[in-house]
């Protein structure tokens, strides 16, 4: 920097300097370092940017909800159905993956329980069985259109509640970091939920859409990865989190 300083403060025309580089080693053994370092401190500063998400879904310790902490009377609710359009089954064959419809019901349950606002007509284990057998005979295209989940048999709901998936989409890609290509994988999932009053058939509909990004090549090249610890699980947390609080603003708003 310094020899390159002193050139241009002898005003030096660019003709000149390039003459002058082409027969000075040093000069150009100079120049040549300060354009890697720049190209360098560049790489940097792009692979600073990239944001991507290593860790695994704790999902209680990363509440952000605005909901006041409830302590009335709890509402009976039936799960009904968790299900898709075709369109996303035949575009995105991972949906058929049995962990994401065990994984997405689940969340659905926990979600609510945690509102502490609701109790399930059976125990959440029964709930769960049913959803996901359901889901399962969608997955491998044994169901008619015709299935349909049985209410409970210990209390009668209150409420019924149906979950659709309406947005699903992943991608791969790639991060640079430390000097290292890295994998990346990203999920996008979209989820409404449609609670329905039994004793008038009233409907409230509530939606939520979560995003996550980790680096690795995800739960659908990986056979052995957990639910709750993949961009599938954490993107699905987020999106019932807004969802669910939604709905209960919305249920607040009209009196339910």
């Amino acid at each position: 920097m310094v020899y390159l300083s002193y050139l241009l403060s002898r005003k030096m025309k660019l003709q000149n300097i390039i003459h002058f580089l082409k027969e000075d080693k040093i000069g150009r053994t100079i120049v040549f370092a300060v354009i890697v370092a720049i190209i360098a401190l560049f790489l940097q500063s792009c692979s600073a940017s990239i944001k991507t998400e290593k860790y695994a879904a704790d999902f209680e310790k990363k509440k952000t909800t605005t909901l006041q902490p409830y302590t009335g009377e709890k509402q009976t609710v039936q799960v009904q159905d968790l299900k898709t359009n075709n369109e996303l089954w035949d575009t995105w064959p991972e949906l058929r993956d049995k962990r994401v419809g065990m994984g997405v019901a689940n969340r659905i349950l926990e979600n609510f329980e945690e509102t502490n606002r609701f109790e399930f007509t059976e125990e959440k284990e029964a709930v769960m069985n049913k959803v996901i057998d359901v889901w399962e005979k969608k997955a491998d295209g044994l169901d008619d259109g015709k299935t349909k989940m049985e209410i409970g048999s210990l209390r009668l709901p209150k409420y019924i509640v149906y979950a659709e998936i309406y947005d699903f989409a992943v991608s791969y890609g790639e991060e640079y970091e430390n000097g290292k290509v890295q994998k990346t994988n990203t999920t996008i999932i979209g989820i409404q939920i449609r609670m329905v009053k039994v004793d008038n058939s009233q409907v409230i509909v509530a939606s939520g859409q979560g995003t996550a990004t980790q680096v690795g090549e995800g739960m659908f090249r990986d056979p052995d990865m957990k639910f709750d610890g993949s961009t599938v699980g954490i993107a699905t947390q987020r999106a019932l989190e807004t969802a669910t609080e939604n709905l209960i603003q919305r249920m607040n708003k009209y009196g339910w």
